[in-house]
């Protein structure tokens, strides 16, 4: 039971299962959207430079959507998101249904989702601590969020993957919308009292509200280092979607129901993780399972370059899902223990933007490295970029 402690409040009762359920969506609807721009552009680095135009939000919305989430009703905020985002998820549809589905319309709907995104992210990181009645579960609670997104990484991708072999990509559209419904309906029953949303800068602009977190992450030495780690982490270790993509077309010569099972190892690597993080009370602790975490997760990057059977690379893609999560989720749980509950939102939305911002940017790496290199010279490169990495924070974070 100490694995899912949190639990036993109503409030994480309520929201986990939604969060679930809308992260599964989401996985259909990316899967499907990543085959469709593929096979549209025949291209690598069309497909990385096209999903990073939609990802432009995060760079402008992110930093604000903290300042935000520290200054309103938390609660309001993500009943407001989740319905915006049934919105996208019925207009994607719509536009399937129709024929109108072209590579403008998926950049339009695409820069919709990831503006939501850009609000929703840090809003979920910097509401756990209102889900929970005791800090000390606090950590229990972020890292049964990862098993939720893993859990969907693991569902996600190889359902969305058999739907989208066997009844194309406008059913991936629809399951998607369909799941989001059931996430509404339980953060509307959610109970946060007012008194845990309370912040001293409330009564600050939003320019105010953001300078006063930069400047409190620029005076936090440790905070600012494990920020710096993360952006060089997402900017390399998030290249594995795309490439997995172009990994199992261009070089497996395989389908999209494999592309899933890959993903889906991918998942059931990162939720292993996500229990080993949950079992964890201390930050020595979590400090040397994220820095073997990075290890792995570039290991595994230099191990798939050489696996040319569809086994070895699923479980070279389980071993890369549990680096990742070990290393992302460590680097956030670490980041929750030791900022101020009055900073907490605008610190998140920092997180965001390093994490997102940067894997938004890897997509466009990795189309344009694997175009030139290949894309197993392209796993070697940044896999042993990785595994220095591990070194590095190991070094930076040794005193933690």
């Amino acid at each position: 039971m100490n694995l899912y402690r949190a639990l036993k409040y109503r409030n994480c009762r309520l929201f986990f299962p939604g969060l679930l359920l809308s992260q599964i969506g989401i996985w259909y609807q990316n899967i499907a959207i990543s085959w469709i721009v593929l096979g549209i552009t025949k291209s690598a680095l069309l497909t990385g430079t096209i999903t990073f135009l939609n990802t432009l939000p995060l760079f402008v919305i992110t930093p604000i959507a903290g300042v935000i989430t520290d200054k309103y009703d938390k609660q309001k905020l993500l009943f407001v998101i989740q319905v915006l985002f049934a919105l996208q998820a019925l207009f994607l549809t719509i536009f399937a249904l129709l024929g109108h589905l072209n590579l403008l319309s998926i950049v339009i709907l695409g820069f919709l989702l990831n503006s939501i995104i850009a609000i929703d992210t840090p809003l979920r990181q910097s509401i756990f601590a209102s889900l929970v009645d005791d800090k000390k579960d606090l950590t229990n609670a972020i890292a049964l969020n990862s098993a939720c997104f893993n859990a969907a990484r693991l569902i996600g991708p190889a359902a969305a993957g058999l739907i989208l072999y066997s009844y194309g990509a406008t059913n991936c559209f629809l399951i998607n919308f369909i799941l989001v419904i059931p996430a509404i309906i339980l953060i509307s029953m959610l109970s946060i009292k007012a008194e845990t949303q309370y912040s001293p800068f409330k009564e600050q602009s939003i320019i105010e509200g953001l300078k006063t977190g930069l400047k409190y992450v620029k005076q936090n030495k440790t905070i600012l280092n494990i920020l710096i780690s993360l952006i060089f982490i997402s900017l390399i270790g998030m290249t594995y979607p795309l490439l997995l993509s172009i990994y199992t077309k261009n070089y497996l010569n395989l389908d999209s129901n494999i592309l899933g099972l890959l993903m889906a190892s991918t998942g059931f690597g990162a939720l292993c993780s996500s229990f080993i993080l949950a079992s964890k009370r201390s930050l020595k602790g979590l400090k040397n399972v994220m820095t073997l975490g990075i290890l792995v997760f570039g290991l595994s990057f230099i191990c798939l370059s050489f696996a040319k059977t569809q086994l070895l690379a699923m479980l070279f893609s389980f071993f890369l899902g549990s680096g990742m999560t070990a290393s992302i989720t460590g680097i956030n749980t670490i980041l929750q223990s030791l900022v101020e509950d009055n900073k907490r939102g605008r610190l998140m939305s920092l997180y965001a933007i390093c994490y997102l911002g940067s894997s938004s940017l890897s997509n466009l790496l990795a189309g344009s490295t694997s175009e030139y290199f290949g894309i197993t010279k392209t796993f070697i490169i940044f896999g042993l970029i990785l595994s220095t990495i591990s070194y590095i924070v190991f070094r930076k974070l040794r005193r933690l």
